[in-house]
């Protein structure tokens, strides 16, 4: 559970200056957790709860229009709700705690919009082109080698190469930077920080020498620490707690 928040007086010119930026941050983190659980529950429904196809996306090119169009709004969820609110988040993390070491908070900054360029990116593809590929593979007269091949590439290079190798490594030098930044007013949330860091480069590492049953099972880990973290952050928003209070 979060510390109680120290508060400090803000003065009314203070509040009325940076109040916007605050009510952005609480409804880019709101828009976060409750936007991203509804892109996990699509993509278990695209995938048909099967586990064969979770460790081996390609396989979904053959789950019929169904999945197809479920995958479509999976994808296009994930990036309005793991991507695009992050770049806000960052910004206003940015903001609070630059003062406190500028080069610190500027290059974990620009780690976290190298994840949102990078994840962005692959789930505006799969969004696109995945559920075109499944389609044309369900056509009568389809040449169902050939999609299978390109649908193979669609997803490899989306779900392992940037959502489960690159990304990882970015938001491991975000939350290292947040958690440097932060740890002497929010020592326990530093410490999540620095967890979700470890694990977010430990299942980079197992991405890379294919020990893809030990990363799927530190996914699991690793999305309940995110939504924890994040909900926590909110709440510190929330009550202007230190060192969010201007």
């Amino acid at each position: 559970m979060p510390e109680q928040p120290t508060r400090a007086p803000i003065s009314p010119g203070v509040q009325r200056t940076d109040e916007p930026l605050r009510t952005v941050a609480l409804a880019a983190l709101a828009v976060h957790v409750g936007l991203g659980t509804l892109s996990l529950v699509l993509f278990l429904a695209a995938f048909q709860l099967r586990t064969d196809w979770f460790a081996d996306p390609a396989q979904l090119v053959g789950a019929g229009p169904t999945s197809a169009e479920l995958l479509r709004w999976a994808a296009g969820v994930d990036l309005v709700s793991y991507y695009l609110p992050i770049a806000v988040i960052a910004y206003v993390l940015w903001r609070a705690l630059r003062p406190r070491s500028p080069m610190v908070a500027d290059l974990s900054s620009l780690a976290a919009c190298g994840y949102v360029v990078a994840g962005g990116v692959g789930a505006s593809a799969l969004a696109v082109v995945g559920p075109m590929l499944m389609n044309d593979y369900a056509a009568p007269g389809a040449d169902k080698a050939s999609i299978e091949v390109a649908f193979s590439v669609l997803t490899e290079t989306v779900y392992r190469a940037i959502w489960q190798f690159l990304d990882p490594l970015l938001l491991a030098a975000w939350w290292l930077g947040i958690g440097l930044l932060i740890r002497a007013d929010q020592p326990r949330l530093a410490l999540l920080s620095f967890g979700l860091a470890a694990a977010a480069a430990i299942g980079a590492a197992l991405t890379l020498l294919g020990l893809s049953l030990a990363r799927d099972a530190l996914l699991g880990i690793f999305f309940i620490g995110w939504m924890t973290w994040s909900v926590w952050l909110l709440v510190l928003l929330w009550r202007r707690a230190t060192p969010f209070q201007r």
